[in-house]
């Protein structure tokens, strides 16, 4: 269940990130520095469910506390890496 939980997790961060450069056509969207022009609520909706089942994924993993919970927080980041790079590719394609 953690796996798809996941999978989900990706697939939403990515889908919000086709959202903002979908709404913010020719505009380079910044990695570290604040919010795109245009901000639609869908893409805001699909990175809360994926920080959400991430989360929730990570946390369904491993009940116990102790040294394998701790891989929760690099699951998490893992979940969200295709976002980032979805991003950089299409910085790379916006000229500068």
């Amino acid at each position: 269940m953690s796996i798809v939980l996941f999978v989900l997790a990706a697939g939403a961060a990515v889908a919000s990130e086709v959202l903002l450069t979908r709404a913010n056509p020719g505009v380079r969207l910044s990695l570290w520095r604040g919010r795109p022009p245009r901000y639609p609520t869908a893409a805001r909706l699909l990175r809360g469910l994926a920080l959400g089942s991430a989360v929730f994924a990570a946390i369904s993993l491993d009940g116990r506390v102790g040294p394998v919970s701790w891989w929760g927080v690099p699951l998490i980041v893992g979940a969200f890496l295709p976002a980032v790079f979805f991003r950089l590719l299409q910085n790379a394609r916006v000229p500068a």
